[in-house]
């Protein structure tokens, strides 16, 4: 095969292939914005000046109680300047506080977790610093527990019949203060909140397959209606917050992407204009324009883009959602690929799993997948009764677990673009039984992917390889 030369991501490693010429590559073009000069100057400045909300000395006393909830270390940051932005906006807030009068006391610091996994003071030392993760007591540094019932506070529906369940740490601090580091568009805004800090009941309305999904991305605000949602269930906690005078505070950092990635815009404020503004800067760093779709487009899976392996190690049903939603997603206004073209997914795609983290994705994987993978029927039949069953509610709340319920939403996650794409090949599947039960048809090589590509589509057919070193989302015109 004659052609260009490339190094194509491929689990933890790479591996050099030739792709043919006429194939279209796209790159990451935009240059990086540059840093600010001083990230934790620019967090002062932010709570000095907050966009459409009261500043932070007029908020609390030397009486009141604060929580501080910050992301959690699962999202797709491929390299991140030192010291990490979480940390650095953690130190101000504290010392501001202490210098408004605040007692060390009455302040929580909380990772927002919503169904992922629990984190180790050791893993969240990655985030916030080994300073912070082990000065505080489990009383005052934990994980958001999204089974604890005592702790959690019903507040209704939105006009659309969401259930709005939150910590009552929303409800009862004098101030929440959240920090979020959105590493992609539906990230940050309300979404920290009544996703990190909320439970199943309130997550599944969101997180789970609709057969009627128009199907666009997730990455596109403009189009998509997970923002909407998010937003609606972010107006039922104002509008109760509001009879007790409070609004939730949030610091918002954008980064560039340089890499490492730097910090290039701080703001507080209220969530739904401060990420308004976060928004411009990621469409400004991680969107391509590309002219078309293509009939055949490819791509490389490197491990170090799935955002729910990190500090673990990558299963089967993970690969899959790296693939739909984390490759073939990353899009605005239309899909790469055209309506029943082909894609290429190039990953080894082993049977492994974390004993310790993803207990409910082996028995997911084991016993369900072997029959049924439709993720509609998958989630309509076992998704409430695995996010209820005792054992995995137990792993969740003690032993490090995602929530039992999490492999169907990402198992649903791929619903869209397999009902896109006629095809769905993965080049390199070490276990071809693994990349079957996930819904792939598995090849030992790219060639031969390409090759029976060209046979279903024509020897002609247009190709793109998004040459996706680190994440960006292509913004494509019809």
């Amino acid at each position: 095969m004659e052609g260009m030369v490339f190094d194509i991501q491929y689990g933890d490693e790479t591996f050099t292939t030739t792709l043919p010429e006429r194939t279209r590559v796209i790159k990451q073009t935009t240059k990086p914005l540059p840093p600010v000069p001083d990230t934790a100057q620019a967090v002062r400045d932010a709570l000095l000046s907050p966009v459409a909300h009261e500043p932070l000395r007029k908020l609390v006393n030397s009486k009141s109680t604060v929580t501080i909830a910050f992301d959690d270390p699962i999202g797709y940051l491929p390299e991140e300047a030192s010291p990490p932005f979480r940390e650095t906006a953690i130190k101000v807030v504290l010392d501001e506080l202490d210098k408004l009068g605040v007692p060390r006391s009455n302040i929580r610091l909380v990772c927002a977790v919503g169904l992922h996994r629990k984190f180790t003071n050791r893993e969240l030392a990655t985030i916030i610093g080994e300073d912070l993760a082990y000065r505080f007591g489990p009383s005052k540094l934990f994980n958001h527990d999204a089974e604890d019932r005592d702790n959690l506070v019903f507040l209704g529906e939105t006009g659309r019949q969401q259930e709005v369940e939150v910590s009552r740490l929303v409800l009862e601090s004098d101030q929440l203060i959240y920090i979020s580091q959105p590493w992609s568009h539906f990230n940050g805004g309300w979404k920290s909140v009544v996703v990190g800090l909320s439970s199943f009941r309130s997550i599944r309305h969101h997180h789970r397959p609709f057969a009627k999904a128009s199907g666009k991305s997730s990455l596109d605000p403009k189009r998509s209606a997970f923002p909407r949602l998010l937003n609606e269930m972010g107006q039922v906690i104002e509008q109760e917050l509001a009879g007790k005078g409070r609004r939730v505070l949030l610091i918002e950092g954008c980064m560039n992407n340089a890499a490492p990635q730097q910090v290039v815009q701080v703001l507080a404020g209220h969530p739904r204009e401060v990420h308004e503004l976060g928004l411009e800067v990621l469409q400004q760093q991680q969107v391509v324009q590309v002219k078309g779709q293509a009939d055949l487009v490819i791509y490389g899976l490197g491990n170090r883009r799935d955002p729910y392996s990190k500090m673990s190690i990558i299963n089967p049903i993970q690969v899959r959602n790296l693939a739909m939603s984390y490759s073939y997603g990353l899009f605005q206004n239309v899909p790469l690929v055209r309506k029943d073209g082909i894609l290429i997914m190039c990953h080894p795609c082993l049977h492994q799993f974390h004993p310790v983290h993803t207990p409910s994705y082996v028995e997911v994987y084991e016993r369900l997948l072997p029959y049924q993978r439709d993720p509609m029927e998958l989630w309509e039949v076992y998704a409430e009764e695995f996010a209820h069953r005792p054992e995995y509610i137990h792993k969740y709340r003690y032993g490090h677990a995602f929530h039992g319920a999490h492999p169907f939403i990402l198992f649903g996650q791929g619903l869209y673009g397999f009902k896109h794409a006629s095809r769905v090949f993965l080049a390199g599947a070490k276990d071809k039984e693994a990349a079957r039960r996930i819904g792939f048809e598995p090849f030992d090589t790219l060639d031969e992917a390409i090759a029976e590509a060209e046979r279903t589509l024509g020897s002609g057919c247009s190709i793109t390889y998004p040459d996706m070193r680190q994440n960006f989302i292509c913004d494509v015109e019809e």
